[in-house]
């Protein structure tokens, strides 16, 4: 900082920059940079920014500031950009990390690392990279094979590398690490059969492990049965860490296997649940199960957001709440500090009541096993929680019936297959509930599914990409579509926002998720930046 003292002329010049006395003339400074540092945005994921230069009245005049390619050979794509200090920071499915200047999409540089594609943990399924953290002048990634690599924010070098788990058992890496005070707090995915969920932190600085939570017991513990068969509970995207209570929030899977014939009786601790832990030990503080007796693969993937409702708007912030959803399609509202329920949603997509078991012959179960809310991150608003949703059907058949499939697509779950419905298509939502009740307060229906999540901004819009190949910008107070841009490819990360140099920017990286491979959409992966007055999309 200059530290020199300016004589009474210069300072009045400095401060008021009165033309008539400084000979020049007034210039209004730039608004100050804005970034999108982390994963949901914000610290407590709430995807959402108080940006207002794109709004309602001029979001009509969106266009390509820049676009590019990712990855060669990139079949789908759920990476979430993030910007710090006017670079991106963003990953293709084999774990590359690219940074580009976040104005022009130049290439500043790329890191590629050696990871094992063919390790067990990838066999019958896609690799998926969603990200990077980006944190006290250096990047953050987790890879496919279970490695979670350090890297020199300005250049690219690798600085440390360690590995978390074991991919030969199944396990994978799918999402980034959050960052709070010198830590990385991860979770593991991988595999239904055999494999452990687990959330874990690990010194910034060094890569050494400082704790280890595990999701659900070891075989022949508590509720888990004997045998190699036990495992499940896996944390498929970022936790969330409150800073001010020193507190991590996670969202965990199925237990294993996730298809069964055979009913369960209670709930599975932790599996298909919210947790919270204490970010400095690892040890529970909570747990709220949002599906018990699940035989249907239904996940409670979503990352948790943190938030107080009104106080985006100072209408007298109520009670510091986690919101968290999960594939069977219900939105819940938990008190942050115990975990018990505020309130919980009215179903946000159709469920067949009662669900059928899955059986050898095949049964059909409202919402799928890539239905309701399968990953897709909220976005916090000023009175409204605005969540996206695939609604879809399938057809469930246990390992006794996989023999007789019938032909097309199909998903391979533990214990099963699910496949679509022949002649019922797949569709999405978009829906806003009330921060306080979860109550819906409008709902609109979209022709495809919009899996990637919400964006949230301060210009009363809400953005979201659907597998029909559009960015949408949605009315905050209503829900009216007031623009949509053709960008081709189907949706499997969230839009984000920032700011530089006085333009705000608009981002996404579209591509499409697994729902999109199975339903036939067209999938890729291409990151597309807009800005007020850029090129027309094509």
């Amino acid at each position: 900082m200059l530290r020199k003292r300016l004589t009474t002329a210069a300072a009045l010049c400095s401060l008021l920059l009165l033309a008539a006395a400084c000979g020049g003339t007034a210039k209004p400074s730039a608004p100050a940079d804005v970034d999108w540092p982390s994963f949901g945005g914000t610290p407590a994921g709430t995807r959402s920014s108080a940006l207002d230069g794109v709004d309602v009245h001029n979001v009509d005049r969106l266009g390509v500031a820049w676009s590019r390619q990712l990855g060669q050979h990139e079949s789908l794509s759920e990476t979430y950009p993030v910007v710090v200090g006017g670079t991106m920071y963003v990953t293709t499915n084999e774990s590359q990390v690219i940074a580009l200047d976040a104005t022009t999409g130049a290439q500043k540089w790329q890191y590629t690392p050696r990871v094992d594609l063919l390790a067990e943990g990838a066999l019958g399924s896609s690799p998926i990279s969603r990200g990077v953290t980006v944190a006290a002048g250096r990047v953050y990634l987790a890879t496919f094979d279970d490695r979670l690599i350090a890297l020199d924010a300005q250049t690219g070098t690798a600085l440390w590398d360690r590995v978390v788990a074991n991919p030969r058992t199944g396990a994978t890496q799918n999402s980034p690490p959050s960052y709070w005070k010198g830590l990385l707090i991860i979770g593991s995915a991988g595999d239904d059969i055999g494999v452990r969920g687990f959330v874990a932190a690990y010194d910034a600085a060094t890569g050494a492990q400082r704790w280890r939570f595990n999701t659900v017991p070891a075989p022949g513990r508590g509720w888990m049965p004997p045998g190699p068969n036990g495992g499940g509970g896996h944390v498929w995207m970022p936790p969330t860490v409150d800073p001010a209570t020193a507190t991590v929030y996670a969202g965990t899977g199925n237990r294993s296997p996730g298809i069964s014939a055979s009913p369960r009786a209670g709930c599975d601790r932790w599996a298909d649940a919210t947790i919270a832990l204490d970010a400095r030990t690892g040890r529970l503080r909570w747990g709220h199960s949002e599906q018990c007796g699940d035989v249907w693969d239904y996940d409670s993937g979503q990352p948790p957001v943190v938030f107080r409702p009104g106080a985006a708007n100072g209408a007298g912030a109520g009670v510091p709440t986690v919101g968290h959803a999960n594939k069977g399609g219900t939105y819940w509202l938990l008190r942050a500090d115990n975990g018990h329920v505020i309130a919980k949603s009215p179903p946000l997509v159709p469920q067949s009541s009662p669900r059928p078991l899955p059986t050898a012959k095949g049964e059909r179960v409202c919402p799928g096993a890539l239905g309701g809310i399968a990953y897709s991150p909220a976005a916090i608003g000023q009175e409204s929680i605005y969540q996206t949703a695939a609604v879809q059907c399938m057809t469930y058949r246990t390992n006794a019936g996989a023999g007789g499939r019938t032909p097309g697509r199909f998903v391979e779950i533990g214990g099963g297959i699910a496949q679509p419905i022949p002649g019922m298509p797949t569709t999405g939502e978009i829906v806003a509930l009330d921060q306080r009740t979860a109550k819906v307060r409008w709902r609109r229906a979209m022709p495809a599914p919009m899996v990637g999540g919400a964006l949230a901004t301060a210009g009363g819009l809400v953005f979201s990409g659907s597998d029909d190949g559009y960015l949408y910008a949605f009315a905050d107070a209503d829900g009216s579509t007031v623009w949509r841009g053709h960008v081709g490819l189907a949706f499997g990360s969230a839009p984000l926002t920032y700011r530089v140099d006085g333009v705000q920017y608009i981002a996404v990286a579209a591509g499409g998720s697994s729902l999109a491979q199975l339903s036939g959409s067209h999938v890729g992966a291409r990151l597309v930046v807009l800005r007020l007055g850029g090129r027309p999309l094509r």
